[in-house]
């Protein structure tokens, strides 16, 4: 459904010659992203409702989204797997932070944790490609840049938000650093297994 969207929006573009034949396939991906991120952000409203945790939930969405789109990381084969994958992770995330929470007095110690592994990850494995978009050496040059960025600014966030005693916001950036690195694991891992795999058939030919 969603691709068809995207792809009616794009050729509706085309035959308005906003766009040419060459720039579709790149617009019709845009439009799948863009729309796909609207339906991620209603789940997390849906959900911070639910949970009244609204101020948290738009922090953990806005902590994955940035980081996600420039770490990289796991991807369902499906719009639909994805959208049930992200509102689990939303809902187990945000359930998490308000058990850590309840550890106020120590919840630096998970804060650092879970920061200096996330840290390592990205300096060891980002940007972690998708099939559907293969960087040139340039964008990956750009993409691991701004990943490391983007890390150190929810760095000195979370610094600030422990040192205004904004708890329950702290725990919910941990929990968003810590579906980032799960993703970026299991996207790495799978990466590997399909070059090995790759590899394994040509030489085999």
């Amino acid at each position: 459904m969603l691709e068809r969207i995207s792809a009616y929006l794009s050729t509706l573009l085309l035959q308005e010659k906003i766009i040419t034949a060459d720039e579709k396939d790149t617009y019709k991906y845009g439009f799948e992203i863009t729309i796909a991120n609207m339906i991620n952000g209603l789940i997390v409203l849906s959900v911070g409702l639910g949970l009244n945790m609204l101020a948290e939930a738009i922090l953990f969405y806005l902590v994955f989204v940035s980081l996600r789109f420039f770490c990289g990381g796991y991807h369902a084969d499906s719009y639909i797997k994805c959208f049930f994958s992200f509102g689990l992770t939303t809902i187990v995330c945000l359930s998490f932070s308000v058990r850590l929470a309840q550890y106020e007095e120590l919840i630096l110690i998970p804060f650092w944790i879970t920061a200096v592994i996330l840290g390592w990850h990205i300096i060891k494995m980002a940007p972690i490609e998708h099939k559907n978009r293969i960087l040139i050496e340039d964008e990956r040059r750009i993409f691991r840049r701004r990943s490391i960025q983007i890390y150190i600014f929810w760095l000195v966030v979370g610094i600030i938000l422990w040192m205004v005693r904004l708890v329950q916001m702290e725990t919910s950036l941990i929990s968003a650093f810590i579906a980032i690195t799960i993703l970026m694991r299991i996207g790495g891992i799978s990466n590997y297994e399909k070059r090995s795999a790759s590899g394994v058939s040509k030489s085999g030919e």
